[in-house]
């Protein structure tokens, strides 16, 4: 037999050898990494997207910005895009001067159906009609932003037949005696029927921001 304090040590390590038992002296458990599910949590990414980034520049109208690479880009309306169809607050004398429209999937399980950035011009216009592009039903007055160093006036639209499938950020502003105007475009479709997951505030979100980069990269000779 052995001493009661010996005993109730030898005891102790019998029990800790028990399957399933943890030794109070061991290590901590790292908590299990949860891992993005790409198309999902993240996006899925083509490994070499095409074509390759460039950048667009309106000598007419100083203008110039970048286009990321997996993005189309075409000079005029038509070929990537149906303007007329996108947005709502559009003149006749509107003229689509650039289109760049992302080619790939990035949620391809998801409602997500495009992104589309336009910029556009409309020549000999007046400062009321060109805030009216941004701000007039139906669009919703949103703050405005300095692109560039300029100040645009803001507004948001969305629309559908049964669910959201446009949504269309606008930004409008004089430089010089024309209306710059700038329209990013995400297109969805309704789940209902498709078996689709529906498009996620996280995934629309990363749209949002691509999107925006390009708005980003504008500059404009302002002299």
């Amino acid at each position: 037999m052995c001493a009661p304090l010996l005993c109730a040590q030898e005891q102790g390590r019998r029990r800790l050898d028990v399957p399933g038992t943890v030794p109070h002296d061991a290590p901590p458990i790292a908590p299990k990494k949860h891992l993005g599910v790409k198309g999902i949590t993240e996006p899925d990414e083509p490994e070499h997207p095409t074509p390759a980034a460039t950048d667009f520049r309106d000598a007419r109208y100083g203008l110039s910005f970048h286009v990321p690479a997996g993005w189309n880009f075409e000079k005029q309306d038509g070929q990537l895009s149906n303007f007329g169809v996108d947005v709502r607050s559009t003149t006749r004398k509107l003229d689509v001067r650039g289109v760049a429209t992302i080619n790939y999937n990035p949620y391809p399980v998801s409602t997500f159906a495009g992104a589309t950035f336009y910029y556009s011009v409309t020549p000999r216009s007046d400062a009321a009609s060109c805030t009216a592009q941004a701000v007039k039903t139906p669009m919703k007055p949103e703050s405005d932003l300095r692109i560039s160093g300029l100040p645009f006036h803001h507004g948001r639209d969305q629309h559908g037949n049964v669910c959201t499938e446009s949504r269309d950020e606008v930004f409008t502003a004089m430089h010089g005696k024309s209306c710059l105007r700038f329209d990013l475009v995400v297109n969805t479709f309704c789940a209902q029927s498709s078996g689709a997951m529906e498009v996620s505030s996280q995934q629309l979100g990363d749209i949002d921001t691509r999107l925006a980069s390009i708005l980003d990269s504008i500059h404009l000779d302002l002299k």
